[in-house]
């Protein structure tokens, strides 16, 4: 149904071009010129100009039958020759009448008319493309020559025309001025309809373009544009309304614009054609005829008489030659079935036809009349409006494609999704019973680490052990996670083995294992049992000696265990301290941990040593840890904490904590209730942290001195 309603459009099209060319041409029989013109106008013949005949006097003394005879209108094909017209005008009235000699081709480089009067010329006029428009007698696109001619009287003319290469057609009229008025009315509103009709054609295909953003249809806009300019150029509009004060481009629109329209052209056929595609070699070779089209252009900028005729000639031939080898291709390009290449055709049919007219008029081939004169704008006219039609159908072609292929991806997306939909059920199944062992294998972890717990838990001291050998005291323990890396221990030495500072010694610490959790909570086991063993030693006499032994119980007992290659090599930061309660002495020894005690306010800093329980066997004790004694006062304070809570980041910037900032905190409170201290710090750390999660295990003892 498609190509049925293109031949009816492109049928229609050439019944409406055809009754337009013979309705046009039966309204106008006085173009047909015959001799003599209206009984007024007789061409006598031309002459060329050569260097004998260059001037009008050497001219206006020959005999008529020195010139050639004009059949028709004079044509001299592409000329860069000169030529001389003989001319009479006759007057049968007995008054003086008043005439206009219309040379009817504004292209002309020159077009200068000269009276003979008794063997003598005299120049009347001298106008042409090589001078302004405001030069002109008359203000009109075409040349126009005001002629009196007196009662029954006859008036000699010459006329010299040149073109410089371009096609040389002379046709001649003489006017009364009321009917050429009419005749001009009639003509503008005919090639008015005509740019109308392209300049709609050209401003529908740019909002086009700018909607689909194809490349063929930028290319149609340049050819639409283009053949706007040429065919402004060739009927003498642009040179009236667009550059009256430039000869230059009066002289170069021509070749330029047509070899810019034949540029365009062709790549418009190679995309919309799909020719990369359909015929890679032809696509080539009108890659190689647009390289020829594009040199051309740039040879009609150069406005010399040699480069000038070149790109004339140029364009005529390639654009005759791409005529006659356009229709076979479109019609190839139908036989893949490609719908829009339809339109193509019958655009081209019609186009060909008015363009094959034209070239041969400018060859000299065929006389000019309305079919050549006005052929080529109604030909392109059809043209552009059909090819408006086949880049529509292009795009209702590329719509319909892109709604099958998305039909064809909405299928092939319901069929994954049902495939993904079984296999989303299979894989829930799977993950479901792997989620069920997963919280199974969870449950029996926290239940064995909640058991864990309890271990720990019950190896701590008891509140009553605690208070029982410090009265006034406090101790914040807050783990990490269930179980803790951290521990505190208490106790007392044995009568039957006493330290330096004699038996009975209340021993306290605070104690960081390594990691935190499970791993921290295994050290802190090992670690509770070394410091239970250290109190029934009789190899030990001060804190010093026992951070020794049990630097060496854990050194030995983590790096006789090996995981194929690689050594356990775990440990731990402690504060060991021994207090003897009549003598108010404390003997401490610390590993890479500090104790702090508070005196009316200040703080004393009593430092550990820098080594890490796990770190070594120590053999000699010079090289191991050292004790520090003190005496203290009444009511002093003793402070010792992991690095857990001046480890922890919080605050209005994310930062941590830092001892300093903790010790500050801890020396405002130090008069305050033991009891009041452990709130206190227990709010200050959880304001501090927010919401930010705790990082490590907390553990801070406190004890005042009675």
């Amino acid at each position: 149904m498609p190509f049925k309603k293109s031949i009816f459009l492109s049928l229609l099209s050439l019944c409406l071009f055809s009754a337009i060319l013979i309705l046009a041409d039966n309204t106008e029989p006085e173009r047909h010129f015959i001799k003599p013109i209206n009984d007024q106008l007789l061409i006598i013949g031309h002459l060329e100009a050569t260097d004998q005949f260059n001037f009008a006097s050497d001219v206006a003394v020959l005999n008529d039958d020195l010139f050639k005879e004009v059949s028709g209108i004079p044509t001299f094909g592409f000329s860069d020759s000169k030529h001389w017209l003989r001319l009479r005008v006759f007057n049968f009235e007995d008054h003086a009448i008043d005439r206009i000699l219309e040379v009817n081709n504004p292209i002309l480089n020159e077009c200068n008319l000269y009276e003979v009067e008794g063997g003598q010329s005299s120049a009347l006029y001298r106008t042409g493309d090589e001078l302004t428009f405001k030069e002109r007698p008359i203000d009109h696109r075409n040349y126009q020559f005001p002629i009196s001619i007196e009662a029954n009287r006859s008036k000699e003319l010459l006329l010299r025309v040149s073109s410089e290469g371009e096609q040389l057609q002379v046709p001649l009229k003489l006017w009364e001025k009321s009917k050429l008025d009419k005749q001009d009315g009639t003509d503008r509103l005919l090639r008015g309809i005509y740019f109308g009709i392209i300049l709609f054609v050209l401003i529908f295909n740019l909002f086009l373009y700018l909607i689909i953003h194809d490349r063929s249809s930028l290319f149609y806009v340049i050819y639409i544009f283009a053949l706007l300019m040429l065919q402004l150029s060739l009927s003498g509009f642009a040179f009236e309304h667009l550059w009256p004060e430039s000869t230059y481009l009066a002289n170069i629109a021509n070749p330029f614009f047509a070899s810019i329209s034949i540029f365009a052209l062709i790549r418009f056929t190679q995309t919309f054609l799909n020719l990369k595609e359909f015929f890679p070699r032809i696509y080539k070779a009108f890659h190689v005829m647009g390289g020829f089209v594009a040199v051309n252009s740039l040879l009609a900028l150069i406005h010399t008489p040699f480069f000038f005729k070149l790109s004339v000639l140029g364009i005529n031939v390639l654009a005759l030659l791409l005529n006659i080898a356009i229709v076979p291709i479109v019609v190839a390009v139908v036989k893949k079935k490609f719908r829009p290449a339809k339109y193509f055709l019958f655009a081209f049919i019609v186009l060909v036809g008015s363009v094959f007219f034209f070239i041969l008029n400018n060859f000299g081939i065929l006389y000019s009349d309305f079919y050549t004169a006005y052929g080529l704008q109604i030909g392109s006219a059809v043209e552009v409006i059909l090819l408006s039609f086949a880049i529509v159908d292009k795009f209702k072609l590329f719509r319909e494609e892109s709604y099958e292929r998305l039909e064809t991806i909405n299928l092939m997306k319901a069929k994954a999704n049902e495939e993904l939909e079984k296999e989303v059920v299979i894989r829930t199944q799977e993950i479901s019973e792997q989620k069920q062992v997963v919280e199974q294998q969870k449950d029996e972890i926290l239940d064995s680490i909640r058991y864990a717990e309890r271990i720990q838990k019950s190896l701590l001291p008891s509140a009553k052990k605690v208070k029982r050998i410090f009265q006034d005291h406090f101790i914040l323990f807050k783990p990490r996670d269930i179980v803790s890396g951290d521990f505190y221990w208490v106790g007392e030495t044995s009568e039957a083995f006493p330290w330096d500072l004699g038996a009975k010694l209340k021993l306290f610490a605070a104690v960081d294992c390594t990691g935190h959790g499970v791993p921290g909570a295994m050290m802190s086991m090992l670690g509770y049992q070394a410091l239970e063993q250290c109190r029934l030693r009789a190899d030990l006499a001060n804190p010093a000696d026992a951070l020794n032994y049990i630097n060496n119980v854990i050194v030995s007992s983590l790096n006789e265990q090996r995981v194929g290659d690689l050594s356990i090599k775990d440990g731990m930061d402690m504060v060991l301290c021994a207090y003897h309660e009549e003598t108010r002495k404390l003997s401490f020894a610390g590993a890479k941990n500090n104790i702090y005690i508070v005196r009316k306010g200040e703080i004393i800093e009593l430092k550990g040593d820098r080594l890490s329980i796990g770190n070594g066997i120590i053999e000699n004790t010079d090289n191991g840890f050292t004790v520090t004694t003190i005496t203290l006062e009444e009511n002093d304070s003793i402070y010792t904490f992991t690095d857990g809570f001046p480890d922890q980041f919080g605050g209005p910037k994310e930062k941590k904590l830092k001892a300093k900032s903790l010790l500050e905190f801890i020396r405002g409170l130090s008069h305050e209730e033991m009891e009041n201290q452990k709130k206190q710090l227990g709010e200050f750390f959880s304001n501090w942290k927010g919401q930010t999660e705790q990082i490590d295990d907390v553990c801070l003892m406190g004890i005042r001195i009675k």
